[in-house]
């Protein structure tokens, strides 16, 4: 007896299989301040070592683009001199890792896709306007976190009734 399968069943394939799981990652547009957009950035306030390391590099920053004084930079990020783009190059390469390792996560390409990060923008390079920002929501997505959390712990840590007056109340089983 000869099975009677069309073709169509017969190519069917099976359906990628994929799982979504909320692992508490926000997304935050990061925007000018006429509103428009520049990139959204995403962080895990759950992360709250993240503030840790905003501090970190708030304390290195200004070390890391240090070499960049010596440059003659166009207003718009680029060296002006050929001599100049292999160190420029260099520190734009430690600000997109740093800023990285702030997240966790890669965002740096996607926060200067569209701006050079040292770019000027009232005499300060773009990226350390951005860092400025950054510090700002990230104490405020991390307080909002903090007091989720802490209202869920609460729920299990309410105090016991009283047993006060309750006949054999704390005294343990015969048995036990």
């Amino acid at each position: 007896m000869k099975a009677n399968v069309s073709k169509k069943t017969a190519e069917i394939k099976p359906a990628v299989l994929r799982a979504v799981v909320d692992d508490g990652t926000r997304e935050i547009p990061l925007v000018n301040k006429f509103g428009k957009l520049i990139c959204n950035i995403y962080i895990r306030p759950a992360d709250f070592s993240i503030i840790d390391r905003y501090n970190d590099l708030k304390d290195r920053i200004e070390s890391i683009v240090a070499p960049l004084k010596e440059l003659s930079l166009n207003n718009d990020g680029t060296a002006t001199f050929e001599k100049d783009w292999e160190v420029l190059k260099k520190v734009e390469e430690d600000v997109k890792r740093e800023f990285d390792a702030l997240f966790d996560m890669e965002e740096a390409d996607e926060i200067f896709a569209k701006r050079n990060p040292f770019s000027s923008v009232h005499g300060q390079f773009f990226a350390l306007r951005v860092f400025e920002a950054l510090g700002g929501i990230l104490e405020q997505a991390i307080a909002e976190e903090a007091a989720l959390s802490q209202k869920r712990v609460a729920k299990y840590l309410t105090q016991p009734e009283s047993t006060e007056g309750v006949k054999d109340a704390g005294d343990a089983a015969e048995d036990a």
